[in-house]
């Protein structure tokens, strides 16, 4: 894997009264931001140790440089979900607007411990960039410059000899985005702005949560709960539960319809049918059998009726969204291993949208690529 320095942009602390306000409208106010002067920027090419150490103390340790976009041209940066094309001309328009990437991708891959060693080395020796304290979730990210020598030296060297992959945990649609702008350079240099790479977070998998994401479907105007639940049990096992929760391991799902909890566990034969094609998975199982089958839903990435609810939002939140609307129901599903999400972009097959909610979660703005 090949990976780059790069010369960073990052806020200006003093010039702030709101982090995340600021942070909210860098997305789209990048360019009038840095032309104000919100931003200031390295003297230098470097790379970054990141670390970002949530309200409750857990502490994620990662590193920020510009990854190489042939890497992702020869499938070394691997995607697990489709794009859509509408969210890649977005995507596409608001980099040319700002001139620049305000969030990296973030990026997984099977970590090394002289890996860890290296990010530490990083954060006990090198010039601390800046620290910054969100408000809204009292997360504090912390980067630390790694300029040129040694370590520099050995980090890139690392990527470029011990980590062949590393797989997109979050950014698809800034990545293919990114990589259009490049290849609509390639092709007309002259017509379109080159892009110098992608910016990224790297962690290794060691560093990395996977939660569950669940659904809240608007759905009972169009087939009853009696119906719907007999067709289910073509391929589950459907039992009521006394209380609400959360599914307790893969292959269980649990659902709210009309006030009352059920759990849902797939049928052995359907783990058969779907596991040859290494696609047995609850998140895949879920939008083939019930979204496609039972409620003939046949575009799940554009069907608005289809909500979504990150895990960490808790069950509560699922409950609450659930009951804004008598049509409504919600299923639950297990967090998706990330060993599974690994296997499924190793064998070129994609998750279905919405199927994992990674930690740590990387925000606009706090350090920026300009292209």
């Amino acid at each position: 894997m090949k990976i780059k320095p790069f010369r960073a942009s990052y806020p200006d602390g003093d010039l702030i009264a709101s982090v995340d306000s600021f942070l909210s409208n860098v997305k789209y106010r990048y360019h009038e931001f840095s032309r104000n002067g919100f931003f200031q920027r390295s003297e230098q090419d470097a790379l970054f140790a990141y670390e970002i150490i949530s309200k409750s103390g857990l502490s994620h340790r990662g590193l920020v440089a510009s990854a190489d976009l042939n890497e992702y041209f020869e499938g070394n940066i691997a995607i697990h979900e489709h794009t859509i094309n509408s969210k890649e001309q977005q995507q596409m328009e608001l980099i040319l607007q700002r001139n620049a990437m305000v969030k990296p991708i973030l990026l997984c891959f099977k970590g090394e411990r002289t890996f860890s060693r290296l990010v530490d080395q990083a954060i006990e020796d090198c010039e601390k960039l800046y620290d910054v304290t969100l408000e809204n979730d009292g997360s504090k990210h912390i980067f630390y410059r790694i300029g040129q020598g040694k370590l520099m030296t050995d980090i890139i060297e690392f990527f470029d000899k011990r980590v062949p992959k590393v797989y997109i945990a979050d950014g698809h649609h800034r990545t293919a985005a990114t990589a259009r702008l490049q290849k609509k350079h390639l092709e007309e240099p002259n017509k379109h702005p080159g892009v110098p790479g992608i910016l990224a977070g790297f962690f290794p998998f060691d560093q990395m949560e996977v939660h569950d994401y669940n659904r809240v479907l608007e759905i009972l105007n169009s087939i009853s709960p009696t119906l719907l639940i007999a067709r289910i049990s073509r391929f589950a096992n459907i039992e009521p539960l006394d209380i609400p929760r959360k599914p307790k391991a893969k292959g269980e799902l649990t659902f709210l319809i009309k006030g009352e909890w059920y759990s849902l566990k797939w049928r052995e034969k359907i783990f058969k049918k779907y596991s040859a094609d290494g696609l047995d998975n609850d998140y895949h199982l879920f939008n083939e059998l019930v979204l496609k089958q039972v409620l003939e839903i046949e575009d799940v990435r554009s069907d608005n009726r289809i909500k979504y609810v990150e895990g960490p939002l808790g069950l509560s939140s699922v409950i609450e969204r659930s009951k804004k609307n008598d049509l409504r129901i919600a299923f639950c599903l297990h967090a998706l291993e990330l060993e599974d999400m690994v296997h499924i972009a190793d064998i070129n097959k994609t998750l279905p949208p919405k199927s994992t909610w990674f930690e740590p979660r990387l925000k606009n703005g706090l350090v920026v690529q300009e292209i």
